[in-house]
């Protein structure tokens, strides 16, 4: 079980009005937030020594089955973005 305490992450939805600010920015800066961001939380100390089970059936979205430290996972993640 992963507890996430002090994590804020605002998310608008998308509605008539959209903020053009956020409607205009490009996918490639999109990404390059969203890697960053991995690449953060990744070295966030409370994610030590937790790990992920990825189960067998989810190797067709490419994953391979086991038990993975999450903090390399997450940076790995961000690796594979850029």
């Amino acid at each position: 079980m992963i507890s996430i305490e002090s994590l804020t992450i605002n998310v608008n939805s998308i509605s008539d009005t959209v903020d053009e600010s956020v409607d205009m920015r490009s996918p490639v800066i999109v990404r390059d937030e969203l890697v960053e961001l991995l690449r953060i939380i990744s070295k966030d100390q409370r994610f030590f020594e937790q790990t992920v089970v990825i189960p067998d059936d989810c190797e067709q979205y490419g994953f391979a089955e086991g038990e993975f430290d999450l903090p390399k996972l997450l940076h790995f993640l961000a690796d594979m973005l850029e």
